[in-house]
């Protein structure tokens, strides 16, 4: 009983500082004077009496961009790559219930049709093209959600990440082998449950042509499964929480409001046994379009994007209306 308690107590300290680094570290260029500033002490008090303004009632959705962005990478004198600008190659939609603590996380595959200046092209196009919120509203436009927040991130900045969490422990589901794009070393995995770093997990996010069928299909459920474990491993870890959100704050971009964002997240660590994970992707059969330069195109298909969200919405499995890709690997 007594163990209990002081787990209780810690878990109130925790997300007590938990805010109070939130109230500063997502500030963005609001500073201090030096006589204003207040001890720590004094910061978590005053983090703790409003902790819950801002919190979120009801389900809503927020954006997750992997972008690919070869800065800071070994790829960046390259000349398709030399301006820096990236795509989003990653895109989903995460579904974040604070009565249930349900997450739900639905990929929107890259190569998803879209209209840009009258020609069919990639929707990861509208990221280099337009930036995140131009997406966002690509996005809801094709889904039928309205997208409250965002998150973006790129190769260095996941890295960094994932080594600041220690690592995360992963399922790769075939052997594979890719360049770390960011430290250029070649970097194997064998099959099977495995302690990764934050190079060996961007190689899971990022090997496709190891598939033998729907590749990028393939490698979006990896990147799901990334999301999910590193959830799962700062909740089972309250001892780290603030290195782990300190860290979500320094290498992600997000439009999500401190104080809401402490609050959120709040709720969440003192619900953390109830966080469950449900997952799946929309429409992602494509084939090569002659009409478009024979890019690889899949369907702008809103019917079935509206069933799937219909599903999500609902609390449901998105594989109910689009069945997960057989992984098999490439002889």
């Amino acid at each position: 009983m007594e163990k209990a308690k002081d787990m209780k107590r810690w878990l109130k300290v925790a997300v007590v500082a938990l805010c109070a680094v939130f109230a500063l570290a997502l500030a963005g260029c609001q500073q201090e004077k030096p006589e204003e500033k207040t001890s720590d002490v004094d910061a978590m008090k005053e983090a703790s009496t409003d902790k819950a303004a801002g919190a979120e009632t009801e389900p809503f959705y927020v954006l997750i961009v992997g972008n690919d962005s070869r800065t800071g990478t070994v790829e960046i004198d390259k000349a398709d790559y030399a301006d820096g600008a990236g795509r989003s190659d990653t895109i989903m939609l995460a579904r974040i219930d604070p009565t249930t603590y349900q997450i739900t996380l639905v990929t929107v595959p890259r190569d998803t049709t879209v209209d840009i200046d009258g020609y069919a092209n990639k929707i990861n196009e509208v990221y280099r093209i337009s930036g995140i919120e131009a997406l966002a509203k690509e996005v809801e436009s094709l889904t039928g959600v309205k997208i409250k927040y965002y998150f973006d991130t790129g190769f260095v900045e996941f890295e960094n990440f994932i080594n600041a969490l220690g690592g995360i422990t992963a399922n790769v589901p075939i052997d594979m082998h890719l360049q770390d794009i960011v430290g250029g070393n070649d970097i194997a995995l064998s099959a099977g449950s495995q302690d990764l770093d934050g190079a060996e997990s961007l190689v899971l996010a990022r090997v496709r042509k190891l598939y033998a069928y729907d590749l990028d299909a393939c490698r979006q459920i990896q990147d799901r499964q990334i999301v999910e474990v590193a959830i799962n491993k700062v909740a089972a870890d309250p001892a780290n929480l603030l290195t782990a959100l300190s860290a979500l704050a320094d290498h992600t971009k997000t439009n999500w409001p401190s104080d809401g964002l402490k609050a959120t997240v709040t709720n969440f660590v003192e619900h953390a046994s109830e966080i469950t994970f449900v997952s799946g992707t929309g429409p992602y059969t494509g084939d090569f379009n002659d009409n478009a330069g024979g890019l690889w195109l899949i369907p702008r298909d809103e019917a079935t994007w509206s069933e799937v969200m219909k599903v999500v919405d609902a609390g449901g499995d998105p594989t109910t209306v689009v069945p997960l890709p057989t992984i098999v690997p490439v002889e």
